[in-house]
């Protein structure tokens, strides 16, 4: 069996009313300096993908009778170990909790090595390896880590630490005893991901059974068409089914450059391909109840769909889910989400950290991280799983992403095969998918094919002919201009040159 290999396959029910999906998450530091937060992004979204409504605080924001019964569980996250976990009145209210607890990271305390029913130890100075199945990942080198040396009786164990030394020495790695659940770290990228996501779902009875969605990401008005339409011609002749995150604009659509970008969309579709429409740019402090940019999401969907452009969901980095204003401005529109990492700018509006449900959330993460994980066409994730390959933006670049995805024995999600059905409501318009049929106001679209005279247009990363030229002329023009500067700046030099020596002859 294989590492990604699901145990059970979880049909959800999704109610937003009952409390039966609420977990409270209490972490200790972002860790700013390590940029970890990352670490709190990642877990935010992939409970998000196991259709967990999370509520994050932090640890100096706690109030006492904040974790009652209204929550499923709660996870503690210590995320930076120098810090660690002081509140008293949040472990006070911890330790009465009847619900499931997960511990990541050090700072266990007795009343939970006590219901976790263990011993544990801190190992100092080591670099252990994890193993799951037939995988292995070297971890990085730890200053310190507590690792489970007994087990309680019936508790189970997801992964194996393992130390380098000559008498090697194991230890678990996710582990499970009835409700109560522990990890010693938790990380945002390779195979500890996946196995912690896999540990965390089986802890919260979310286990599920999902293949990947290949996903190209970066795509923009600005993105090189010719290369876009090229490598979504590739994966239509390779039967690779795929979906693509891609920005509009607000303004301007009437331009033949729309006109363009949306052809090249237009073909994405006819091929299989389905499109997440990405959130823009948050500005700070100018919208702060989110009415432009609620008028910017709704021109976004209106002027594609005039084009027969129709995305299935909202793509967006991990932080829109945690702000109240952005999430009620754009991810409340679609029953599908696609939710990437955070990147080095994160900008808030009116942030509170309690991360809502779609009907389904994919969890973004880069093709890549999977590079030393055996992966076959029976691989499959234990969350809704999109694999992310950034859009190439050169024929080097195109054959390069190629080459990646050729090279993924996967058994690729295929929206129209699979069942996938979806909806964008708007006030005055309602998009549907559903196996791979577009319903525009309820009424059957037929998505024409691109105008050939289109194809002759698209930009080849290079000027077209009419500004080539201009340029061109305008060049020389100037080259000329400023040899004949330089002309006259030799003659006045040599003239110079000679007035100054014949006063010294005199």
């Amino acid at each position: 069996m294989l590492i990604l290999f699901s145990l059970f396959n979880f049909s959800r029910t999704i109610n937003a009313a009952t409390n039966h999906n609420r977990v409270l998450l209490v972490y200790d530091s972002q860790n700013d300096v390590k940029n970890d937060k990352k670490n709190i992004d990642a877990l935010q979204r992939s409970l998000t993908s196991m259709d967990l409504r999370v509520k994050t605080v932090s640890q100096a924001d706690y109030k006492k009778g904040t974790l009652d019964k209204k929550y499923l569980g709660v996870i503690t996250m210590i995320n930076w170990r120098q810090v660690g976990l002081i509140n008293r009145e949040f472990i006070n209210d911890r330790d009465k909790f009847s619900g499931i607890k997960l511990h990541i990271g050090e700072n266990l305390t007795q009343t939970e090595i006590n219901q976790l029913g263990i011993k544990v130890q801190k190992v100092y100075q080591q670099q252990f390896i994890l193993k799951k199945d037939s995988n292995r990942e070297q971890l990085p080198f730890s200053q310190s880590i507590t690792v489970i040396t007994q087990q309680a009786n019936g508790a189970s164990q997801v992964g194996t630490l393992s130390t380098q030394q000559t008498d090697q020495r194991s230890y678990p790695f996710g582990y499970i005893n009835g409700k109560q659940g522990y990890l010693p770290f938790f990380t945002n990228k390779g195979l500890s991901l996946i196995v912690q996501t896999q540990m965390i779902a089986q802890l919260f009875d979310r286990v599920g059974k999902f293949q990947p969605l290949l996903t190209i990401t970066n795509v923009t008005l600005y993105t090189n068409l010719r290369t876009l339409d090229e490598l979504s011609k590739f994966c239509y002749k390779m039967g690779i089914p795929f979906a693509i995150s891609t920005t509009s604009v607000s303004k301007n659509t009437e331009m033949k450059a729309f006109d363009r970008f949306t052809a090249v969309l237009r073909n994405i579709e006819n091929r299989g391909g389905i499109i997440f429409l990405q959130t823009p740019e948050v500005s700070s402090g100018v919208d702060t109840a989110g009415q432009l940019l609620n008028q910017k999401f709704l021109t976004y969907i209106v002027s594609l769909a005039r084009q027969q452009v129709f995305p299935v969901g909202i793509s967006s980095a991990g932080f829109w889910n945690q702000d109240k204003v952005l999430r009620n401005n754009s991810l409340k529109y679609a029953d599908h989400w696609l939710l990437m990492q955070d990147g080095t700018k994160v900008t808030y509006v009116n942030q509170d950290n309690d991360a809502q449900i779609a009907k389904q959330s994919f969890f973004a993460m880069p093709a890549a991280s999977l590079n030393d994980v055996k992966k076959s066409d029976s691989t499959t994730f234990t969350i809704p799983t999109a694999l992310t390959i950034n859009m190439p933006y050169s024929q080097k670049e195109l054959e390069h992403v190629e080459s990646e995805i050729k090279n993924l024995p996967l058994n690729w999600y295929n929206p129209v095969e699979d069942g996938f059905s979806s909806e964008i409501n708007t006030e005055t318009t309602s998009l549907k998918y559903n196996h791979g049929d577009y319903l525009v106001n309820g009424k059957l679209e037929d998505i024409q094919n691109t105008n050939l005279d289109l194809n002759k247009q698209f930009s080849d990363g290079k000027p077209n002919s009419l500004f080539k030229d201009y340029f061109k002329v305008q060049g020389n023009i100037l080259a000329v201009f400023f040899v004949i500067i330089m002309i006259i700046l030799l003659i006045f030099i040599f003239i110079g040159q000679k007035v100054y020596w014949n006063r010294f002859k005199r």
